[in-house]
């Protein structure tokens, strides 16, 4: 029974793409803030019975690993990110597992990208320099697979992320080179749900996705760091602290006018 407690609290898996949007209503404005998986910061642990045993600084991602793999694990990564970011709130999350990536680019018809690296080993059509639309399992290999790619390092792969995401957004936003209606999108979103996880109702999703057209893109934020390789061997990444409290203060707050 033990085992079976520390398994159903710990196998929530890793956060493989962490992004915040912050959505400015007031000056109309969507601002993406890619987090990289490997940043160094506090997580919650769990115990085996599933109780909050304290903090450990480590990968964020791994945030994701404790929790039931569902709403609890999503919670623990937002805990997390909401620390990262110096305590800002985040709402709410959208999380989609691996199997969606592929469902979510035919839905609305394939994601153009121009490669830049080579992945003819994992699909003979994706060769570098080559403009493709991606479709079906193609998709995932763009935006997970990092072995053998490049430098094979996440900081690689979330410049193709990037790419993907901007991408992505003018597609779901358009299809076919005609503007969507609100109906398509309420179709793309159903055909993906069984891949979603979100504490989001369905119905503020759309609207938010529905004004999201008349919003303007603000170029995906860097956040300034390094990387190290760790004790482990694995890759960490260490934000620089004071680029990170100007970046939130002047992202998540207004200016104030002091007469």
């Amino acid at each position: 029974d033990e085992i079976q407690n520390e398994t159903s609290f710990r196998n929530g898996g890793q956060a493989d793409f962490l992004m915040v949007l912050v959505i400015d209503d007031e000056a109309q404005t969507i601002t993406a803030i890619p987090i990289d998986r490997d940043t160094i910061s506090d997580i919650t642990i769990l115990g085996v019975l599933g109780n909050e045993t304290g903090t450990r600084e480590t990968q964020i991602c791994l945030a994701h690993g404790f929790g039931d793999g569902a709403e609890q694990s999503c919670e623990l990564q937002r805990k997390a990110i909401s620390g990262f970011l110096l305590g800002v709130d985040i709402p709410y999350y959208v999380a989609m597992s691996m199997d969606g990536i592929s469902e979510l680019n035919d839905a609305i018809g394939g994601v153009t990208v121009t490669l830049k690296d080579d992945f003819s080993a994992l699909d003979p059509e994706m060769t570098p320099g080559k403009t493709i639309t991606l479709k079906g399992a193609q998709a995932e290999y763009f935006v997970r697979n990092r072995k053998d790619i490049d430098i094979g390092t996440n900081e690689s792969r979330m410049v193709r992320q990037k790419e993907y995401w901007c991408s992505l957004r003018n597609c779901f936003l358009s299809g076919n080179g005609s503007e969507r209606s609100k109906g398509d999108i309420e179709s793309v979103l159903d055909q993906i749900s069984p891949y979603l996880i979100t504490n989001m109702k369905r119905g503020k999703m759309i609207n938010e996705i529905w004004k999201d057209k008349e919003y303007q893109q603000i170029e995906n934020i860097q956040i300034a760091g390094q990387y190290k390789i760790g004790n482990d061997g694995f890759t960490e990444f260490y934000a620089d602290e004071s680029a990170l409290e100007k970046l939130v203060i002047e992202t998540f707050f207004d200016k104030v006018l002091k007469l």
